[in-house]
């Protein structure tokens, strides 16, 4: 009897072994360059908030802006904010990290305290939607501001 059951779980053991494996012909998740797929002129509004550390708004501003995004390397973009008064004072540049693909959008992301400090854009069918907070101190007083883009691709690269 134990020699009948010996085979028995050697026979299913062997069958398992054969049919757990799959084609493997899985496709790859994301765009291989985003980075090319995201680059060019970007034209739209600014939106800035800034509130004190209770939270409550101080002072709002509005502006025409631009944001021009480049490929650097694989998985790499430039990204440039062009001067918008009053939101962006003067012209500032970092890199992200780029990811994603045409149909679910392209992520860019940066958190380093580098120029920009933190900061995310989410890229879909040629619209941007940027955002990145700032925080201000003025004396005793910090005031945090939260800078909004949202533009449209005008010129490709």
């Amino acid at each position: 009897m134990k020699k009948k059951t010996y085979l028995f779980l050697t026979l299913i053991m062997a069958l398992m072994t054969f049919s757990a494996c799959s084609d493997d012909d899985d496709e790859a998740v994301g765009t291989q360059n985003p980075e090319q797929e995201v680059a060019g002129t970007y034209i739209g509004t600014w939106n800035q908030k800034l509130t004190n550390s209770s939270g409550e708004l101080q002072d709002e501003n509005e502006a025409t802006g631009t944001i021009e995004l480049s490929a650097n390397r694989q998985w790499v973009a430039n990204v440039t904010l062009k001067q918008a008064d009053p939101v962006v004072k003067e012209e500032i540049s970092d890199v992200a990290n780029c990811s994603g693909n045409s149909t679910s959008g392209y992520i860019l992301t940066n958190n380093k305290s580098a120029n920009l400090g933190n900061f995310s854009a989410k890229v879909t069918n040629g619209e941007i939607t940027f955002i990145y907070v700032t925080t201000i101190t003025e004396g005793r007083k910090t005031y945090t501001s939260t800078n909004t883009f949202t533009g449209t691709l005008t010129t490709a690269e």
